[in-house]
């Protein structure tokens, strides 16, 4: 078994994260050892794009193989480690089932190292099933939430009635004097669904300065 040291991970459930998409409020954690596996290049691209289930040979492969940093304790994570094709790599947590439930990306120079530490590594015959696919995500982390700030405060704005304020973010926003709020939210959510803008980042900074002074 080929190892990695020292190693920060982005752990995520759901979305995995480029790491210029990491934020302050992430819990990130401090691996000090991990499995390297190198498996070949369809392999990768099929866990990259599906959930999937490994052996349980496998699982016996990796069982206690990844120690935390922790304060005078060695903490281990079960079931994880890096699987790369010597073009991508990424982190993966297992089940005690075999099923992966977490995944993460990591740092550039992480990646960089672990690609010239793999590079003259074995390929392992990773067994595996398919168990659902992944639609891969193509909005940044950091334009959905400036998305969903805007539809949460515009749509809780329209829902109490409050024209004054609705008026007044427009106005910001589009330059126009509009007094129909029915079209003022109508025309917002509208524009919501298209790609970001300096427009709608400027309405973003207005409706969180109005939040943070509330």
């Amino acid at each position: 078994m080929n190892y990695y040291y020292d190693i920060l991970l982005n752990w995520s459930e759901k979305d995995t994260y480029d790491f210029f998409e990491w934020n302050e409020t992430d819990y990130l954690e401090l691996v000090k050892k991990i499995p390297l596996v190198k498996v070949k290049h369809h392999v990768f691209l099929d866990i990259l794009t599906n959930n999937i289930k490994v052996s349980q040979e496998f699982l016996d492969l990796i069982r206690d193989k990844t120690l935390l940093s922790g304060k005078n304790t060695i903490n281990k994570i079960a079931y994880a480690c890096l699987i790369t094709d010597n073009k991508n790599i990424l982190a993966l947590e297992f089940s005690d089932s075999g099923e992966d439930i977490a995944r993460s990306k990591l740092l550039i120079d992480d990646e960089l190292n672990v690609l010239e530490t793999s590079y003259n590594l074995k390929e392992y015959p990773l067994v595996y099933d398919l168990t659902k696919s992944i639609n891969p995500n193509h909005i940044l982390r950091q334009e959905k939430e400036v998305k969903r700030l805007i539809s949460l405060e515009i749509s809780n704005l329209y829902e109490k009635k409050d024209s004054a304020k609705l008026k007044y973010l427009y106005y910001e926003y589009k330059k126009e004097k509009i007094d129909d709020i029915e079209v003022i939210y109508e025309n917002i959510l509208k524009d919501l669904k298209e790609s970001i803008n300096e427009d709608i980042l400027k309405l973003y900074y207005v409706i969180k300065l109005l939040i943070i002074k509330l």
